[in-house]
């Protein structure tokens, strides 16, 4: 990451007088030392020699950009990151730390970093290399016919040189399997030949339907590579089921997954999902993707948007394909081949087609595109706590700021319910006034006599007491039935319908909707528009209906009136349905039990002695009774995300608790237990579990951590695996130390700052590794810093984050962002007064202090501005 560039004053003022100039004649014998150990690929070696180059002078940006270029050609890319932002600092008018970095940001799917990168090289010296560069990050960012004519103008400036014909990756996303061929075959025949031109080959000719041509550039891998290449190479030949005698999706599944425990890049994981979902296991693709993918991949949003497509999970498919199209609008020709599914991205590319943007707002919609999901889901949870007034409020806001006419969209379709919700929780207010004490609902199993209440909270009484609850503590059907009680309007009806179907209670939704329609008709348009928008699928001819607290098609209650129920793609007698859920097969007109092995292999699992097919026992496990679980040596899990979360998470905080104990130089104390761990897929679960646990005050959060309790909770705010992996760490981290330290009151910006600090969690091929920097939180503070918008260092430092979620939610994706940007400053930044003066604090309040961290730190202006340069430079 980018260091901070000490001005002379600075450094004399802070540290004290010292040598400006390191030993530059030791430092340059190390670098031609580590050029040639690097010539002789000993990667090893030549790190040392470069890290001795930095020693002798580590104001030389040569040093520095060296080791940087070998840990990145040793795939230690964040490491390598930090290495050559220093060099960059040091030297900034080079560019070739800055095209290092380029590759590296690349690799790690950190597009819009590489761009930046990309565009300051073009400012330094618009010459072939740097014009190449910027064309494969305009590429990679979907701006692909940008980026073509980028490195097009490169070619042509170079002379056509063969080095600078690296076009193939453009033309493959784009779809042009010819030109792809055509570029590897122009390249090779100027003398540059590399490995990766193979894979090249075997993607396009597979696209073109050339499976004996494919075969041979297989072979030609083999020829040069017994690796990822060869591998990969026969893998997307292998995974495609057209392919003939060429074909075995099983061993092409197997080869990508040995493949992805060495190297753990988007294109081999991307490879890895194809072949799972060729081989007809979209959800196994969805649970690896899920947890381990890149969402700023295309590849990777491409075949994660496939899987929910073929779970029938259509408005999770829409939202991920949207994001898919805006890093390939050449999306629908990847689908082509693909039955069914080209049919539905071609309704996405027609949605899209809305949203080819000017050339002003490229870099927003790259912004939006790192910080949409997060910034949405802040203000849907204002919705889930019942703040409709707030929630309409904040997206009004986001409104004028969206650059996405899709995303606009759908915020104008969007706030007309949530004014409807805020026009029926006005009326519950108006009627608590009127009449206190008149209105009863049940929290939990307490009957309540509600006697005040304003937009976020309720006085209650109860026999033989009275307190205080926020709205979120009610229940989706107390809430629901409290307000639908205040002689609604249709409007109010048809907001309280949504709000009800969003909290998973399509019962009550039913009912609401219906009591909107015996009142206007004319409302049920509305209801099915909401219904398709919700369900990412087409509004049926007729509208949607209800049948027995569901809401089906026409045709679907055609076949439930008959008595028929649905089994995988078709209908089926009920009867039917039940003995095949249980791996029932039918022979000679008697249903017999299916062999054990032969069940397993079709997906089928064995749950309290019934066995069920794997679609059965997801939803049943998707109910927190039944939730999942597993266990580790220092945590028990417990999920209703799903199966492979639940493994996922355990293995990412037994991972945590090693990095946690290093970091802390502590471990929990008391006696000896597992910590729990509770992650939950809705609002709803974690509303249920905050309100047993008196845990009201975070009703409002993503999770909690209760030291009392051994528990860190959070829920799936986002809907994106990922994220709430995230979430999960966080949540364990402040749990961690609160166990560790039970004396410590850490201020919120440290709480905040340790526990962001283990959010980023990459898997390696082999385990969960923790580089530290929080991908999340970089767009919103590095946009904040860049426009003076930030948070000052002052009233950060002051600032409660529970309070802050609480009272202005939107503003503690910033909050987030400035104690994890803050914590990681202080922990790698070069100068060691404030790095020693922090730890030293660090100590002081694990230990029960409360003295400010400004005491241990000298200068805090000149402080805050360096943590500023060093933020706008990650």
């Amino acid at each position: 990451m980018k260091r901070p560039l000490f001005c002379a004053a600075l450094i004399l003022a802070v540290l004290g007088p010292r040598t400006a100039r390191g030993d530059r004649a030791g430092a340059e014998k190390f670098v031609e030392e580590g050029r040639r150990l690097t010539e002789a690929r000993d990667l090893s070696g030549a790190e040392r020699a470069f890290s001795g180059a930095i020693e002798q002078d580590p104001g030389w940006a040569e040093g520095w950009g060296r080791r940087g270029q070998v840990r990145r050609m040793s795939s230690r890319l964040r490491d390598a990151l930090q290495d050559l932002a220093r060099a960059v600092e040091l030297d900034p008018k080079d560019g070739e730390w800055r095209i290092q970095r380029v590759q590296a940001w690349l690799t790690l799917d950190q597009v819009p970093e590489a761009l930046e990168d990309a565009e300051v090289l073009k400012s330094i010296d618009p010459n072939p290399s740097y014009l190449t560069a910027l064309g494969a990050a305009q590429i990679r960012a979907g701006q692909i016919d940008r980026g073509l004519e980028s490195q097009a103008a490169a070619l042509e400036q170079a002379g056509g040189h063969p080095m600078l014909r690296v076009r193939a990756e453009g033309f493959l996303l784009k779809g042009e399997w010819d030109a792809a061929l055509k570029e590897i075959d122009d390249r090779e025949a100027g003398g540059v030949r590399e490995a990766a031109h193979w894979y090249f080959r075997t993607v396009a000719l597979v696209e073109k339907g050339d499976y004996e041509g494919a075969a041979k550039a297989v072979e030609g891998a083999r020829s040069v590579s017994r690796g990822t290449i060869a591998v990969l190479s026969a893998a997307y030949l292998a995974a495609t089921p057209e392919a003939g005698a060429h074909a075995s999706r099983d061993r092409a599944v197997a080869d990508c997954a040995l493949a992805a425990k060495d190297h753990h890049d988007s294109l081999v994981l991307n490879a890895w999902a194809r072949a799972l979902w060729l081989a007809g296991r979209a959800r196994e693709c969805l649970d690896l993707l899920s947890t381990r993918g890149r969402r700023a991949n295309f590849g990777t949003n491409f075949w994660l948007g496939a899987s929910y497509w073929k779970l029938g999970e259509f408005a999770e498919a829409r939202a991920v394909l949207r994001d898919a199209w805006r890093l390939n609008p050449y999306l629908v020709r990847h689908a082509a081949r693909m039955d069914g599914f080209r049919e539905f991205v071609a309704g996405i590319d027609r949605e899209m087609a809305a949203e080819r943007p000017a050339e002003e707002d490229r870099g927003r919609l790259g912004y939006e595109l790192a910080t949409h999901l997060l910034t949405v889901a802040e203000i849907e949870t204002l919705v889930r706590r019942y703040r409709f007034e707030a929630a309409a409020s904040e997206y009004e806001k986001l409104r004028l700021t969206i650059a996405s006419a899709v995303r606009r969209t759908e915020v104008d379709a969007r706030l007309p319910e949530i004014r409807a919700m805020a026009s029926a929780h006005g009326r519950v207010l108006a009627a608590v006034k009127a009449s206190p004490g008149k209105l009863k609902t049940r929290a939990g199993s307490i009957d309540l006599a509600i006697q005040a209440a304003d937009g976020e909270a309720f006085d209650f009484t109860i026999r033989g007491g009275s307190g205080r609850y926020p709205w979120a503590y009610l229940g989706i059907g107390a809430y629901c039935e409290l307000a639908s009680a205040q002689a609604l309007p249709v409007e109010d009806l048809f907001g309280l319908g949504c709000l009800a179907y969003e909290a998973g209670d399509e019962a009550l939704s039913v009912t609401l909707f219906e009591s909107a329609q015996k009142k206007d008709p004319g409302v049920r348009g509305r209801v099915t528009g909401f219904l398709a928008r919700r369900r990412g699928a087409a509004a049926p001819e007729g509208g949607f209906v209800s049948w027995r607290g569901a809401w089906v098609t026409p045709d679907e209650k055609k076949n439930l009136e008959k008595g028929l129920a649905r089994w995988q793609d078709r209908w089926v007698s009920a009867r039917d349905r039940d003995q095949l859920a249980r791996g029932m097969t039918l022979v000679g007109g008697k249903w017999v039990a299916a062999d054990e092995a032969e069940l397993t292999r079709l997906g089928y699992r064995k749950y309290r002695d019934r066995w069920m097919s794997g679609d059965d026992l997801a939803a049943l496990r998707r109910q927190w009774p039944d939730a999942w679980t597993a266990e580790t040596a220092h945590w028990q899990v417990r999920s209703n995300e799903g199966e492979a979360f639940a493994m996922e998470l355990a293995d990412a905080l037994e991972a945590a608790w090693t990095e946690m104990n290093a970091e802390f130089g502590a471990a929990p104390r008391g006696p000896a237990r597992r910590l729990q761990a509770f992650a939950f897929r809705s609002y709803e679960d974690y509303r249920a579990c905050c309100v047993d646990s008196q845990a009201q005050s975070h009703l409002n959060a993503a999770g909690f951590a209760r030291r009392d309790a051994a528990l860190a909770a959070g829920w799936n705010k986002t809907g994106n695996r990922r994220q709430f992996l995230q979430t999960m760490l966080h949540e364990a981290a402040h749990l961690f130390y609160a166990l560790s330290f039970p004396d410590a009151k850490p201020p919120s910006f440290h709480a905040e700052g340790l526990a962001t600090w283990f959010e980023q969690a990459d898997w390696n091929g082999k385990s969960w590794t923790f580089a530290h920097v929080s991908e999340s939180r970089i767009p919103f503070v590095r946009s904040a810093m860049k426009s003076g918008r930030h948070i000052p260092l002052a009233e950060l430092l002051a600032l409660d984050g529970l309070d802050l979620i609480n009272r202005d939610s939107p503003r503690t994706l910033l909050f987030y962002a400035e104690c994890w940007a803050l914590h990681y400053f202080l922990a790698r930044t070069d100068n060691t007064a404030w790095r020693d003066g922090y730890a030293a604090w660090r100590t002081h309040i694990a230990g029960g202090g409360a003295d400010p961290l400004t005491r241990f730190l000298p200068d805090p202006a000149a402080f805050e501005a360096d943590w500023i340069r060093f933020v706008l430079g990650l």
